[in-house]
C-alpha cells in the first residue's frame, strides 16, 4: 500500500525523483512518513502544481522546490535543495526575511512585481516577481511552515519597459515617418505597392511589393493564422467603403513574428475615377509584446490566487474592489455576479462594516497595510470571523496604484482562543474556590489545638475539641476525596462493581446521606416514587453518589425553607430519576456548562456549607459509566432547576443480591506495631490512637530508624509511609522482609497517594493492604484484629 509521501514523490516527475533519491532518512526532519500532514500535503502541492512553488518551515527554514522553481534558481539550483533559504539566497535574505517570518507567525502575503537582485547566474540581476506566502497549519491550527507560489514577472516588466521607450521612439519617428510604412492596392488593376519603409519595418520580400502584384499574393506575407480574417477585413471595408483597421502578424527571419498595425480606407481620384485602397502600417511589436506579457502574468496570478486557501481580492484608488477570486463563491455560496462592486458587502456582518470601513478610510489616507477582523456570512447559513488583511501596491513613483488582499478564516482559531480564556478564568475560579475550602476547616482545627494545649485536663472540652477536629478532618478529607474522584472518574480509570439495583433502595441511601442538609435549611422535600421496584445494573455505591450530588445541589441553590421534589419514573426501557426545586434557577449563560469541570453558579454569604463545584461534572461521568444521560433545564434566574438521570432498565433479578456486610470495628487482641513516618505528629497521633485500643504501638521517623527498630524488636504488623527521606516504603519493605531473622508480619502502606497505580505499586513491594491518609480506622481495626 502506497504511502501518501511515496505518492507525492511518484507524482512529481523529475522532481520527485531527486526528492526520493535524497537521503530523507538522514535529514534533520526525519524521514517524509513522519511528517505531519499538513506538511505533506504541503509537499504534494509542491510536487504537483505546474506553477513555481518553493516549501519552507521553522527549522532552520529548509527549501523544498518543484521543477517549475528550477529556471528561478538558475545555476545555484543543484545544490539548493534541502538547505536553508538565507544560504540559498544570501544577498535576497534582509529583503525577504521579514515576508518569510511574517508568514511563519501565521500571516498570508501577497506582491506584485517585487523587485529583487539575485546572483543566481554568477553576475548580479535585477529581477522582479509576483508570489503569495500562506502558512501552513495544522489540525489545532498550529503554524508548521508556509508554502510559496512564484512566478517571475522580470520579462514582463521588462517588456513594459521596452514598451514605454518604443511608444516614446513611436513620437520621435512619427514626425520622420522613420516608424510607419505605406501601403496601396489599385482597385481596378489589381496593382498592390508598399514603400521603402514598409519593406524595412516588416522585412519583406520585395518582389511582393511589386508592381502588379495580386492581392492574395501580397496578403501571403501574412501569418496564415491571421490571413483569412485580414482578406474579409479588407472585402468589408473596400464593399462598405468603411474604415480599415486591423492587427496582424508578419513572420520574421529571426522567428519572432512582426506585429502590424494596419489602417486604410477607399480613395477616389475625382478627375479619373479611379480607386485606390490604401494606408498605413505601423510596427506595434513592443506594445503586443508588453500586452501580452501582462496578459499571462493576469492569467498567473489568478491561477495563484484560486489556488491558494484564501479568499483573494483587488481595489483600486479610482474604482474601488474590481477582483474577486472563486474562494469568495465557495464561502459565502453567492455567484461572481452578485460579489461583483460592492456586492460583497451584504455578506459582512452589519455590527462590523463600520470597523471595517474606518481600517479602509484609514489605510487610503495613509497607505498603511489594511487589517481587521470582521464577521463574514458562511454559506452554510453562520457567522464566521475571518482576518481581512491588504498592502498597498505602488508604481516606480510610489504611487498607489492598487490594494491587494486576502480573507483568512480564523473562526475556530478565535473560539479555541475564547475557550482557552474561559476555561483558565474557571481554573483561577476553581483555584481560589478551593483555597477558600481548605481554609475554613484549618481554622477550627487550629483553634482546637490551641485549646488542647491550653486546658488538656479539662475532660469535656477535650472531648468537645476532639469532635470539632473530627468532623473538620472529615470535611477535607471529603474535599480531597472529591478530587481524586473527579480525576479518576473522568479519565476512565473506575472500573464499576455491576449488579441488580433497586433505584428506590439507592434514593433512600441518597436521602439519609443529604437529609442532615435538607433539615438545617429547613427544606420540604416530597417524595414521588412508584410503587413497583424499579432495576438497574450498576454500581449502587456510584449510584448513590449520583443521586446524593443531585440533591446536595438542588438543597445548596434553594433558600432556606425551600421544595425539593425526588421523582422515580419508569417505563419499558428506562428508568429516571427526577429531581425538582424552586431555588435561585440557572441562568441561559450557565446552563450549557452546569456538567463541566470547575463550573458553579454565583456563591451567596447564606450558602457557607461551601463544596467545589465537582458534583454535577461527576454525575455527568458516572451517568455515562452507567450508560445513561443526565439533562438539566431551567426556566431562568429564581425559577427553580430541574436534573433528569435517565438509566437503562433491567429485569428484575431471580434472587435479591445482599447488601455487603459492614465493616467490623472489634479491637481484637493486642498487636506490636511498628509505624514509620517523616511526620511525627502524623506518627505520633496514630500511635496513641492505637495504644488506646490496647496496641503496643511505636514510631521511627526515617528508614534507618525502622531497620534499628525491627532488628531490636520484630513487631507484628508493619505500617510504613511511602514518601520517605533517603529510600522510599517500597524499598524499606524489601529491606525489612530481607533482614536476618525476619518472621512473617503484616505491612500496611500508609500514604497519601492512592491512585490505581499507586495501590499497584505497593502490592509489587509486597504490602497486603493500601491505605490513603488519614487511615480509615473501621477498616483497619478489623485488619488487626485478625491478623492470623
Amino acid at each position: 500500500m502506497q504511502t501518501d509521501s511515496q505518492a507525492f514523490l511518484n507524482n512529481g516527475g523529475a522532481m520527485g525523483a531527486r526528492i526520493a533519491a535524497h537521503d530523507w532518512h538522514s535529514h534533520p526532519l526525519g524521514p517524509v512518513d513522519g511528517w505531519p500532514a499538513a506538511l505533506r500535503t504541503a509537499l504534494g502541492i509542491a510536487l504537483g502544481t505546474s506553477f513555481p512553488t518553493f516549501i519552507t518551515w521553522s527549522q532552520d527554514l529548509y527549501l523544498f522546490f518543484n521543477d517549475a522553481y528550477r529556471p528561478v534558481l538558475g545555476g545555484r539550483a543543484d545544490t539548493a535543495l534541502g538547505r536553508p533559504f538565507h544560504e540559498v539566497w544570501p544577498e535576497a535574505w534582509p529583503t525577504v526575511r521579514p515576508i518569510i517570518e511574517g508568514a511563519l507567525a501565521g500571516s498570508s502575503s501577497f506582491f506584485e512585481n517585487f523587485p529583487v537582485t539575485l546572483e543566481r547566474n554568477g553576475y548580479p540581476e535585477q529581477t522582479w516577481f509576483t508570489f503569495s506566502y500562506s502558512p501552513v497549519r495544522d489540525e489545532c491550527g498550529v503554524v508548521l511552515g508556509l508554502v510559496c507560489l512564484v512566478v517571475e514577472d522580470t520579462a514582463k516588466v521588462l517588456a513594459l519597459a521596452r514598451h514605454k521607450q518604443a511608444e516614446e521612439r513611436l513620437a520621435l519617428s512619427l514626425e520622420a515617418s522613420g516608424n510607419i510604412g505605406t501601403w496601396a492596392y489599385d482597385l481596378d488593376t489589381g496593382a498592390t505597392h508598399v514603400d521603402e519603409r514598409f519593406a524595412r519595418l516588416f522585412q519583406v520580400d520585395a518582389a511582393l511589393a511589386g508592381a502588379g502584384t495580386e492581392l492574395e499574393r501580397f496578403t501571403s506575407m501574412i501569418h496564415t493564422d491571421d490571413r483569412a480574417h485580414v482578406l474579409a477585413a479588407i472585402d468589408a471595408a473596400v464593399r462598405d467603403e468603411t474604415l480599415y483597421d486591423i492587427e496582424y502578424r508578419i513572420p520574421q527571419p529571426s522567428g519572432v513574428d512582426a506585429w502590424v498595425n494596419a489602417r486604410g480606407k477607399v480613395f477616389a481620384d475625382p478627375s479619373t475615377g479611379r480607386r485606390r485602397f490604401a494606408g498605413v502600417a505601423v510596427d506595434i511589436s513592443a506594445r503586443k509584446e508588453a500586452e501580452l506579457a501582462r496578459a499571462e502574468s493576469e492569467r498567473k496570478f489568478r491561477s495563484i490566487a484560486n489556488v491558494i486557501p484564501q479568499m483573494v481580492w483587488s481595489a483600486t484608488p479610482e474604482s474601488g474592489n474590481d477582483y474577486l477570486n472563486h474562494r469568495w463563491e465557495e464561502f459565502t455560496g453567492h455567484g461572481a455576479a452578485a460579489l461583483a462592486g460592492t456586492g460583497w458587502r451584504a455578506c459582512v456582518h452589519p455590527d462590523d462594516l463600520p470597523v471595517l470601513d474606518a481600517a479602509w478610510r484609514r489605510s487610503q489616507a495613509d497607505g498603511s497595510p489594511f487589517e481587521v477582523e470582521h464577521r463574514l456570512a458562511h454559506h452554510a447559513g453562520a457567522w464566521r470571523w475571518v482576518l481581512n488583511r491588504a498592502l498597498p501596491v505602488r508604481d516606480d513613483n510610489g504611487a498607489i496604484t492598487r490594494w491587494m488582499g486576502t480573507l483568512t478564516d480564523v473562526h475556530d482559531q478565535k473560539r479555541a482562543e475564547e475557550e482557552l480564556k474561559a476555561a483558565a478564568r474557571r481554573k483561577d475560579e476553581f483555584l481560589a474556590m478551593l483555597a477558600h475550602e481548605l481554609r475554613n476547616p484549618l481554622a477550627p482545627i487550629s483553634n482546637a489545638a490551641q485549646l488542647l494545649a491550653l486546658a488538656p485536663a479539662d475532660t469535656a472540652r477535650v472531648r468537645q475539641t476532639s469532635e470539632v477536629i473530627s468532623r473538620q478532618v472529615h470535611h477535607m478529607t471529603s474535599l480531597v476525596d472529591d478530587l481524586l474522584d473527579v480525576s479518576r472518574v473522568t479519565r476512565g480509570l473506575v472500573e464499576l462493581e455491576r449488579q441488580h439495583v433497586d433505584i428506590k433502595t439507592v434514593v433512600a441511601s441518597a436521602v439519609e446521606q443529604v437529609r442532615p442538609l435538607l433539615e438545617a435549611r429547613r427544606h420540604a422535600l416530597e417524595p414521588q416514587l412508584a410503587a413497583a421496584p424499579a432495576w438497574v445494573v450498576g454500581d449502587r455505591t456510584r449510584l448513590v453518589q449520583i443521586v446524593a450530588n443531585i440533591l446536595n445541589n438542588a438543597v445548596k441553590y434553594t433558600p432556606p425553607g425551600g421544595r425539593v421534589v425526588l421523582a422515580v419514573e419508569t417505563s419499558a426501557t428506562e428508568v429516571r430519576i427526577v429531581v425538582t426545586d424552586n431555588g435561585i434557577g440557572i441562568s441561559a449563560a450557565l446552563l450549557p456548562h452546569v456538567f463541566d469541570l470547575f463550573t458553579q453558579a454565583e456563591r451567596t454569604p447564606d450558602r457557607s456549607q461551601g463544596g467545589l463545584g465537582l458534583g454535577l461534572a461527576l454525575v455527568h461521568s458516572l451517568v455515562q459509566l452507567h450508560q445513561g444521560r443526565v439533562e438539566a433545564s431551567s426556566a431562568g434566574r429564581d425559577q427553580g432547576s430541574r436534573f433528569t438521570v435517565t438509566l437503562p432498565c433491567a429485569a428484575a433479578p431471580a434472587l435479591a443480591e445482599a447488601e455487603p456486610p459492614a465493616p467490623s470495628l472489634a479491637v481484637g487482641p493486642a498487636r506490636t506495631i511498628l509505624l514509620v513516618d517523616d511526620n511525627l505528629d502524623a506518627a505520633q497521633s496514630l500511635a496513641q490512637v492505637l495504644q488506646s485500643v490496647g496496641h503496643d504501638a511505636r514510631t521511627a521517623s526515617g528508614p534507618a530508624a525502622a531497620l534499628a527498630a525491627a532488628a531490636e524488636r520484630w513487631p507484628d504488623v508493619f505500617i510504613l509511609d511511602i514518601g520517605l527521606p533517603d529510600m522510599d516504603g517500597y524499598e524499606l519493605a524489601r529491606r525489612l522482609r530481607a533482614m536476618p531473622g525476619a518472621r512473617p508480619a503484616l505491612f500496611l502502606a500508609l500514604t497519601g497517594y492512592g491512585q490505581p497505580h499507586d495501590r499497584e505499586q505497593s502490592r509489587g513491594a509486597g504490602f497486603q493492604h493500601h491505605f490513603v491518609k488519614p487511615v480509615d480506622l473501621p477498616a483497619l481495626m478489623p485488619l488487626l484484629a485478625n491478623l492470623a
